[in-house]
Parts: C-alpha cells; structure tokens; sequence
C-alpha cells in the first residue's frame, strides 16, 4: 500500500497531465487514433507516461512540438494527409490497388488506385496472354513503384515558394537554380509573365492542388482583343508554357509535385492568319539612302544583306570578318548588354558576301575604325558596347520611315525580307536555312547542304535586286520629284510553308 506521501505526489503528478480521451478531444479524433500512435515502433509515435496501474497520461510540454502554434499559417494539407487538431498527420499506408477486367471483343487486365479525387488506371496485359496470378504479380509490382513514388514526394510546396527557392529571391534580388540555365531574354519574360499573371492568382496554393480546369479557364479568360486589355492567342501559349516547366522543374526537383496539371490546358482555337505587311526592296533603299551616320547606314545595309537577327549584329567584332574569303562569321548575340550564344546551334553559321558588299564593308572600316583591332565592335556604340539597335530604330528609322509613308517597320523585317528576296530569285531552301540559321526537322532537308558557290549566289542575288529597286526609285523621282513613297505593300505570305521561317 502506498504510503501517504506518495499519495500527494502521485495526485499532483496528475494534475499536469491528460488522459487518452482529453488529448482525442483536444485534436478532434478518436481513442484508436491515439492508441495506434503509442507503440514506439511507430513513425508518429506520440511521447507518453504510463502509470502503475496501467493508464497512459500526456504531458503537455512534450506535446509541444506535436501541436501547430497560432503564429504560424495553417498548411494546407495534401490527398495523403488528414488534419487532427491542428496537426498534420500524414497516412502511410500503402494502397494496394484493385485489378479489373475490362474490354469488349478482346478482354485485359487493368489497375486502379485511388489518387486523391481520382481513381488512375493502368493496363497490365491481355487476359488471354496472362494469367490471373501473373496479373496480381504484375499489379503487386505497379503498385509498389506508385507507393514509392509517392513516399519519395512528400508534401508540395506553394507555386510562390518553389519559384522563391529555384527561379527568382525577390528579397535579394538573385536568379536561382533554375533560371540561371535559360536565355536572359527567357528570364525577363518568364519573371514578367510570374509576377503579372500567374503568381497574383495562384502563388499562394500549393503546387499539388492546382488543378487543369481551373488553370485552363483563367487563362482562357485573358484571352480577348488587345484594345480591350486582353492578350492574343500566341501570348496565352507563351504564358502557358512558361508555368508548364515550371510544374516539370517541381516534378524533377522532387517538390512534391506528381503531375504536370498544365500539360493538359487547352488555349481557344487559332484564328485565320491576317494578311501581314512587310518592306518591299524599294523601301528599304530609300531608308538606307535618308541614314546619314555611317554606322547607322552600314549596320542597315548589312541587315539587308545577311539577314541576321538584331543581336547577331550588335555581337558582331572585326575577327569576324574575314576578308580573304569574303564570309562573315555568326558566333555571338548580344541582348541588353548580356552576350550570349547565337539562338539555335544552326545560328554559328557563315555569311558569303559579294566582292561589292565586302568592299563597302571594307571602306567603312578603313574611314570610321581603321585602328579597330579584332575584339572591337563592328558597330560600336557608348562606354565600349555595341550600338544599342533598339535606340536606332526608334530616334532615327522610325521618324525616316515615317516620313516616306512607310507604316511599320523593325529589324525583323529586314530578315523577313531577305528571306523574300532569295525566294524570288530561286535560291533554294537549304541555302536559305543556312544563311538565316533555321532549324527544320523536315526529312527532305536533312541530307540537303548548301555549299559556297550556293551562298555567293545568293548574296549576289539580293544585290541584283537590291540595284534594281535602286533603279526604279530612281526613275520614279525623276518622273514625279515630290511624290512619296508608296505605302507598306500588304501580301498574304512571302515565304513558302517549308520551315525556313520557324525560328527567326
């Protein structure tokens, strides 16, 4: 018999602690629940004390770190986890799936197993290929590496934390992981598409959550005329496919992320293409002739001439150049001061110029930059950078073009343009591809290569017309010495639909 002071300390003891069916209470659930966590051997095995008499009391200090504190936001809980008084519990049980027979004239085995709201599904074989204890051996080794794969991700992070922790820390203002690896035009476009559109409305949820309906009926509503604030279709699938690798990063990174719910979006059906407007040869030599800066001028005509992409031309230097074989040599893009590759493997390419070409190319060097050594610019702008194009085209070509009556125009139309040129001189697709640096996944061009003789022929081309359309603008300004020139010429295509204008 227990003496009196043990009595006292034995009801004391008590007093701080709390039985099985308080702590059920407190978390919302049931006794078993409780019971089931008191075996050591458990994964969630809840610290206890256990009286003389055989009774389990808790201790709320030790409960502590079990319990959610009412500073800290709410998680949500993911299809594995139940919630009991605040805390997350997640359930480790392995699902074992449910083999089925489906099939009309030709009967197969076929898996269920519950995914959160759904009941995925997967064939196993033909039944009369298959046994029925091959057919459980098979859904016993689908669903082990169903439940594996679950085991290895874990709870999902929100859309905003995982592009915090691998794409963009808004505090200190630095690249992840991720993003590091994409273009510097690729990283200003996706943080602008994240920040504008799909972090404001789903950067709170976890990742796992989001569903395919949801995403795909957002993004249809931003869908709608552009005067009405609304984006085109282009620009929808441009947005789409930056959340998409986003999700595919996740599934990668093993952020609790199985599937991809973006992969599955569908954007409203395209529209018949609109008649497009693009420089006619007589254009462009009337621009040319109104430029007055010698870099100006040059930096335009050799646009006209190789058809390279606006950064090619800024990252062009003089080792580039190389004059005993009439080539220039495409090895480098700048882009808002960032100097990067060219933008496809195609684009490290060769340009053969005529002998007229290169010399004029020749006479700008020897009367501009005749000390210039081979890492300097080609077109040089302010504090040691290549001309900034984006500059030139908005404070000197525009306000000229605007002048001739000349609607629109940018750099991409001059490659649209000598795109046109070898088109209607007969040059042929695979001289095109390698001048211009398309990649084209066509069979009939895969053995298809150009050599010298088929690109000189072509630059040769382009300045036949080119002279020609100087020509005409002459005649026309003798004949009528005020008249302006004509408007933008509106064509339905200037390109056969052969892959060559896939990736300007």
């Amino acid at each position: 018999m227990p003496n009196r002071d043990e009595h006292k300390w034995l009801k004391s003891m008590l007093e701080e602690l709390i039985t099985v069916a308080d702590l059920a209470r407190h978390w919302n659930c049931t006794r078993d629940y409780v019971y089931r966590r008191l075996n050591p051997s458990h994964r969630q095995f809840i610290p206890h004390k256990r009286l003389p008499s055989g009774d389990v009391r808790f201790d709320m200090q030790e409960l502590v770190g079990y319990l959610k504190s009412a500073d800290k936001p709410a998680r949500v809980p993911t299809s594995g986890s139940t919630v009991r008084g605040g805390i997350v519990m997640t359930r480790n049980r392995d699902r074992a799936g449910t083999l089925l027979v489906h099939g009309r004239n030709r009967k197969f085995w076929l898996v269920q197993w519950p995914e959160g709201g759904k009941r995925p599904s997967h064939k196993l074989g033909w039944c009369d290929q298959m046994t029925g204890s091959q057919a459980e051996r098979a859904k016993r080794q689908w669903m082990e590496k169903i439940n594996q794969r679950r085991e290895l991700a874990g709870d999902s992070t929100t859309l905003d934390g995982f592009w915090q922790m691998h794409y963009w820390n808004k505090e200190q203002q630095q690249s992840g992981d991720e993003l590091v690896t994409m273009r510097p035009s690729t990283q200003r476009d996706m943080k602008c598409a994240m920040h504008k559109i799909w972090l404001p409305r789903f950067g709170p949820r976890n990742m796992d959550s989001l569903k395919t309906s949801e995403i795909q009926k957002f993004l249809a509503s931003l869908i709608g005329p552009r005067g009405e604030g609304k984006i085109g279709r282009q620009t929808a699938l441009k947005f789409k496919s930056y959340l998409s690798s986003i999700f595919s990063a996740a599934i990668r990174l093993e952020a609790g992320v199985l599937r991809n719910p973006v992969r599955s979006v569908r954007v409203v059906a395209e529209e018949p293409e609109k008649p497009r407007t693009y420089l006619t040869p007589e254009q462009a030599v009337a621009i040319e002739e109104k430029l007055t800066d010698h870099r100006h001028r040059m930096a335009w005509k050799l646009n006209v001439w190789a058809g390279n992409r606006c950064g090619e031309i800024r990252g062009l230097r003089w080792r580039n150049v190389l004059w005993d074989l009439n080539t220039v040599v495409v090895t480098e893009s700048v882009w808002e001061g960032n100097s990067t590759p060219p933008k496809t493997k195609k684009g490290y390419r060769k340009v053969l110029l005529t002998p007229n070409q290169m010399a004029e190319l020749k006479k700008y060097r020897d009367q501009n930059h005749p000390d210039a050594g081979p890492d300097r610019w080609v077109f040089p702008g302010k504090r040691n950078r290549p001309l900034d194009m984006g500059w030139l085209m908005s404070k000197h070509i525009k306000p000229i073009a605007k002048s001739l009556g000349i609607l629109r125009v940018h750099w991409h139309a001059l490659r649209h343009l000598n795109n046109s040129l070898m088109l209607n001189e007969g040059v042929d697709v695979a001289t095109r591809m390698d001048r211009l640096g398309h990649v084209t996944d066509r069979v009939n061009l895969i053995y298809s290569h150009s050599g010298d003789a088929a690109q000189l022929a072509a630059s040769g081309a382009i300045e036949r017309r080119l002279e020609a359309a100087r020509v005409c603008l002459e005649k026309e300004r003798r004949t009528t010495p005020q008249a302006r020139s004509p408007l933008l010429t509106v064509t339905q295509t200037v390109t056969q639909n052969d892959g060559t204008g896939s990736n300007h």
